[in-house]
Parts: C-alpha cells; structure tokens; sequence
C-alpha cells in the first residue's frame, strides 16, 4: 500500500475515533442512566413499569379492589334526599389522593331517578364513608342505590398514621326531640400536628343495625392540643329509633403533615 494510502486510512481512522467518541458520549446518559419510577420502563426492582419496589406508586396487582359494604338513599325532606355509600379499603398500607366515583339512584320499577359523580380520597387500611347531599328525586320514592368507582387511578404507599395519633371524637350526644334531631360530638387534637382541614359524617343507626339517618360537616382544620365542636341537624323525625351514633372522622392522608 501507498504511503498515501496509509495516511487516509489513519485519516479515517481518526475521523471514525472522534465520531465514536462523540456518539457514546450522546448516548451514555441515555444508555447507562439510573432507573427512576418515571422513565416509563421497568426497571430498578420494580414489579411494573414505574411502579411497585421503592416506588412509591403501587402496581394494580398489589392491590385489592375497595369493598362497597352497603348504599342507602336517606329521606331529608319533601323530595330531597342524601346518600351515602360505606366503603372498606382492605390495603393496609394503600391509598388514592383523587378516586372518581358514581351514584345512581334508582325507585321502585327500576327506573334511573339521578346519577350523581364526584371524586374522593381512599385512606388505607379502615372504612370510610362517601357522602352525597340534596338529591332530588322528582316525586318518586328512591328504592336503590348503586355506587361505583371510575377507573382508572392511581394507588400509592401510604401507612394508616391517621389511626395512630391521638386524635378522636368525644362526646357524642343526641337531643331527645324526635321532631328535630340534633347529634353533637368534639373533634379533640391531642397530636403535636396541626389537623387540616377535614370531615365528619355522621350516621344514625336502628336497634337493628340499619342505618336511618346520615349528615355531613366540614371544618377548616384543628389545632395541637385543640377542640372543635361538631353538629347535625334533621328537619323531620328519624324513620326508625336511633340506637347508635357513629361519627367518622375523615381526613386526606395525603394533605396531613404525619
């Protein structure tokens, strides 16, 4: 081979080289960067494609769907009434910031009387209740109610700590008027955490066990070491003998500083 032909060769050796080096360093970062739980593969120990493992996202098939326990439709007055789905998230260590949800509510033939939607929180591991007010029902008498959640969404680690900080509600009385029932309670924060803001539902149930009455309040939030008092009324008698008071506090877990 020429000697001209040896130095091209070197020539293009050397363009090749720098080519090369250019490209890999183009691509390292690509090729070889750490797996994270949104690069949208699966990697790094998880069980799904960002999800699961140190992820603080829950792949779907760590999780058990939330039982609907029991829907009811609850006369408040004239034509105008609340519902109430009573919902158990069996996840012990699983919640949703933001579930979309739906109502129906159906009368005696089966007919669709009103369809309600909202969205809700899911907090791990306890019952919870959701709450829908002012459903009107045209004159005609609610016989079901359905309720179902509207995928899809996401579930993420988050441990019951709401259970565990001294946080309760006392003092639970109702007045003994039945034309005009009023339920009290004390929402009492014996945490070292300011409480945000949060609800309390309210549910009256039978001798029998079978709820007749429910109600729902919101509070701007509760000191450390601080109280607040809570109230429902109901213009109209119960439509059965109120035996027991349950006052469910909820709290998003995902706005609590615990």
């Amino acid at each position: 081979m020429s000697w001209a032909g040896r130095r091209q060769i070197t020539y293009l050796s050397g363009l090749f080289l720098v080519i090369g080096i250019v490209l890999f360093a183009m691509f390292y970062s690509v090729i070889f960067a750490p797996a994270t739980c949104g690069d949208g593969k699966q990697n790094g120990g998880e069980l799904g494609v960002d999800c699961g493992g140190s992820c603080q996202k829950m792949c779907l098939s760590q999780i058990s769907e939330p039982v609907v326990l029991w829907t009811r439709a609850f006369p408040v007055s004239g034509n105008i009434y609340n519902i109430l789905a009573y919902v158990e998230n069996q996840n012990k260590e699983s919640a949703v910031p933001m579930a979309p949800y739906e109502f129906r509510v159906y009368d005696d033939k089966g007919l669709l009387i009103e369809k309600r939607e909202g969205s809700t929180f899911i907090p791990p591991n306890q019952r919870f209740a959701v709450f829908e007010a002012r459903i009107d029902s045209r004159g005609n008498t609610p016989k079901s109610v359905t309720f179902e959640f509207k995928g899809p969404f996401d579930w993420y680690k988050k441990k019951p700590t709401i259970l565990t900080q001294p946080i309760k509600i006392e003092k639970i009385s109702l007045n003994e008027d039945v034309n005009s029932p009023l339920l009290s309670g004390v929402v009492v924060n014996d945490s070292i955490y300011d409480l945000p803001e949060f609800d309390v539902i309210a549910i009256i149930y039978d001798e029998n066990q079978k709820a007749i009455a429910v109600s729902k309040t919101r509070k701007a939030g509760v000191p450390s070491d601080g109280r607040v008092n809570v109230s429902f009324t109901w213009p109209q008698a119960f439509s059965g003998v109120p035996a027991v008071k349950d006052l469910i506090l909820s709290v998003n877990p995902f706005t609590t500083p615990f």
